[in-house]
């Protein structure tokens, strides 16, 4: 895949995610439709101007459009992508398996990642038709990793999820995740598990569904919590 596909790609991911249709993203930067078109399939190169106002209209560094994705386990290219993991949690109201994709970049802070989830999307290979985009930062401990996060709509909604490495890390992580509703705008949590590859979602339902451990702990100790937490 050439640079200018790459670019492209990642530009048709933020505008869809935003919701933007051709028409209105080109009017944002004063190019006609077309030319948004050509930068989406990688036909044109998109200039730094450009660049820089497409970051501004996305809230994201100019570098996640520059995004090259890297191989596992090697060096993060220049670019500064660093992984892409899939986030998988249970509807129970719509009985619907949600999924989500977290990326992930190097930060200015050597502590933390500079990360973007894409929540509740129907095609994990459409990036960019999700119901909702967060950004914010995830820093990893010895035995968790936490994300604090923002809806760049609406600001008032944040969220934080925090996963368990547990003593050997795993593929498999699972982990809560908690905030307002995008939905109810209602605070709520939800059992998430994150994984590097894509799963079979008919094989999700006994990670993901609450367990009779999971309510017996939440009766013990008044403390909404899950069972692969406890040590």
């Amino acid at each position: 895949m050439t640079m200018n596909e790459t670019v492209g790609n990642n530009l048709r991911k933020y505008r869809q995610a935003y919701g933007y249709t051709l028409e209105e993203l080109a009017e944002r930067i004063h190019k006609s439709r077309s030319t948004i078109s050509k930068y989406e399939k990688g036909l044109i190169s998109i200039d730094v101007d450009t660049i820089a106002d497409l970051a501004a209209i996305f809230q994201i560094p100019a570098a996640q459009l520059l995004a090259v994705p890297c191989i596992r386990d090697a060096e993060p290219e220049k670019a500064d992508f660093l992984d892409r993991q899939y986030v998988y949690a249970f509807d129970g109201k719509r009985q619907r398996i949600m999924k989500s994709v977290l990326e992930e970049f190097h930060s200015s802070d050597s502590e933390t990642n500079s990360v973007q989830l894409f929540y509740d999307m129907e095609d994990l290979h459409t990036m960019g038709r999700c119901k909702v985009i967060y950004s914010g930062i995830s820093k990893e401990f010895d035995l968790c990793r936490n994300y604090n996060l923002q809806n760049l709509s609406h600001p008032m909604e944040q969220i934080w999820m925090c996963s368990m490495n547990g003593l050997f890390k795993s593929d498999h992580q699972i982990g809560i995740l908690a905030g307002l509703s995008s939905f109810t705008m209602y605070p709520c949590a939800r059992k998430v598990l994150i994984t590097s590859s894509i799963q079979k979602e008919s094989d999700l339902m006994e990670e993901l569904v609450f367990s009779k451990e999971d309510v017996r702990l939440l009766k013990k100790y008044n403390v909404f919590t899950i069972s692969e937490f406890v040590l």
